[in-house]
Parts: C-alpha cells; structure tokens; sequence
C-alpha cells in the first residue's frame, strides 16, 4: 500500500527565507487527534542544514525535492534533535541520493541502536503502514555537550538541553537571535519523560531565557513567540507547588496517581488557560495524556526527595 504523504512546507512561519519550516501532520483515532511536528531547513552560504527528519523517509524525500535547488554549492548536513521516532524516523533517506552526514548527541546514537527502539519500530511497523519504509539510522557524527556549524552568514550553535528526554538538544542561530527548541518548549504544554527529567527541563527552560531569543521555533506548537518559555516554565512550577502541597499531608497510593490531575487538583482545561497560539487547535488525547505524565513524574521526583 502506497505511504501517504502529507508534509508541506509552512511558508509563513519565519520570516528570513534562510530558515524554512515543513510540517507532518498524523493522526491515529484514540491516541492522535492531530499530532503535527515540524522539520526545518536552514541554508546558510556554506550548508543546507535538515533538523529533524520526521516519520519516515519519504517525508523527507517530499522535504528534499521542496528544497531541490537549495543544495546547489552547499554541503547537506542533517541533525537529530533527540531519538524519539517522530524525529529521526525519516534519516535513511539521507543514507541514497541525499547522503549526508548526520549530527546528534551521543545519547541520541545509543536510543537508535537500543532493543528499546527495534521493539519500537516493530510495533510501529505493525501496526500502521506509513512506518513500512523506515529503517532505524543513527547519527554518524556525534558530541556530548556543543556543536557548533560555522556556515559563513549564519552560525548554528548546537548544545545539550536535556529534560524532554535525557539525549535532546536545541539549536541557537544568534545572528538571528532564533533559538530551535525542539521538543525542549512546547504548545499547550511541554513534556516530561521521568522524574528525573524535572529538574534538566527547569535547567533548560533557564538556559533559553538567558538567551533572550527574538523568535522561538519548537517541533510542536504552531507559535514563534518566545513568551512560551516562561508559559512553560509557569506550568511546571505550578505542578510543583500542588503537589508539595498535597505530600504535606498525604503521600498518594499507585491506585490514586492513576488520576493524577484530580489529586492536585489540576485539570488539564485549567493547566492550558492561558496559553495563546495563533488559533491552533489542541490534540486533547495526547496532551491530556501528557499532562498526567507531567504530574505524576513531578511528584515522583518530590517523593524521592523526601526519601
């Protein structure tokens, strides 16, 4: 059965014509009601740059003949933000007529060589026939802290910031003052993988504040607005401070965490009033989900403290 493809570029995005936005959009009745996720190109004098690659390679082949007469006196480069399958899921496309070498943390090379992500992608492969071509290809080069892409007018600047998932990363472009935040910021609400993810999110969210960016692009959200960290930054603190409250007097059971928004007393139209996009709308199965992950990873790291 053919692969449908349904990525297609976002031209109003960003304004500077040297960074273009694509968007893949899938939806899964009971898991996905919309989920789209974002793959940019930046094309500097000396690089075409792909960051993040999307679900499948022929994503990124509908990517590659968008961008057909950009490589021309330019050296393709791909970069991984983080392993998770709605990022890297398209890289074999650039192991044929696209060859490029592959930029990620090491952590992000270790996730695409795990058990973990085979027993991943069988499923995937399973159960949706959209996954049937990918084939799992990790970064070819790799760092543990910065990277930085010197491409002549622009400068990417490529450091670890953890807490989405322990191998992301973002990239900061300071002749342009953007900062890629991946899955780092996030509309409505951002994600936590663990407990011990809190603390690195908060240390991330910081770290992109001090940046002062002009202009925010994360790979979920539909909005620039820089704003969005400090939105994200209120939202997880204010999971903090509901559930200190609640362990002051009780420490829940499994069987209560189960309903982690009702226990803080948090519910998830109350933790995404005051966001603002440009009228998108909210994949409420997933980030309904995610904010009682939220919730319950927040009060694990408070348990453990306590401990």
């Amino acid at each position: 059965m053919p692969v449908p493809i349904t990525v297609s570029s976002v031209p109003g995005m960003y304004h500077d014509s040297r960074v273009r936005v694509f968007r893949r959009h899938f939806s899964v009745p009971g898991e996905f009601d919309d989920m789209q996720v974002d793959t940019y190109a930046v094309i500097s004098e000396r690089y075409l740059i792909i960051c993040d690659t999307a679900l499948c390679p022929e994503d990124m082949a509908t990517v590659m003949e968008e961008l057909r007469g950009e490589p021309a006196g330019r050296q393709l480069l791909v970069f991984n933000s983080h392993a998770d399958w709605d990022h890297t899921w398209g890289n074999a496309c650039f192991t044929g007529e696209h060859v490029a070498p592959i930029i990620g943390h090491e952590e992000c090379r270790e996730r695409l060589l795990s058990d973990e992500a085979r027993t991943e992608l069988e499923d995937f492969k399973q159960r949706y026939t959209l996954f049937q071509n990918v084939v799992l290809t990790p970064p070819t080069l790799t760092f543990t802290s910065a990277f930085n892409i010197y491409g002549g007018d622009l400068t990417l600047e490529i450091f670890h910031a953890p807490g989405h998932c322990p191998d992301h990363c973002a990239i900061w472009i300071p002749q342009l003052r953007l900062l890629l935040a991946f899955d780092a910021v996030e509309w409505p609400l951002p994600g936590l993988r663990d407990a011990n993810s809190f603390p690195m999110m908060i240390a991330t969210l910081e770290r992109f504040k001090a940046l002062q960016p002009l202009h925010v692009l994360c790979s979920h959200g539909q909005t620039t607005r820089p704003q969005l960290i400090d939105e994200n930054l209120a939202y997880l603190h204010s999971i903090e401070q509901r559930a200190r409250a609640l362990l002051l007097t009780h420490r829940p059971t499994p069987g209560e965490l189960e309903q982690p928004s009702a226990l803080i007393n948090y519910p998830f139209d109350e933790a995404i009033a005051g966001t603002a996009s440009s009228g998108a709308a909210i994949d409420r199965t997933y980030y309904g989900y995610a904010h009682d992950s939220n919730i319950r990873s927040i009060i694990q790291w408070l348990l453990n403290k306590m401990s």
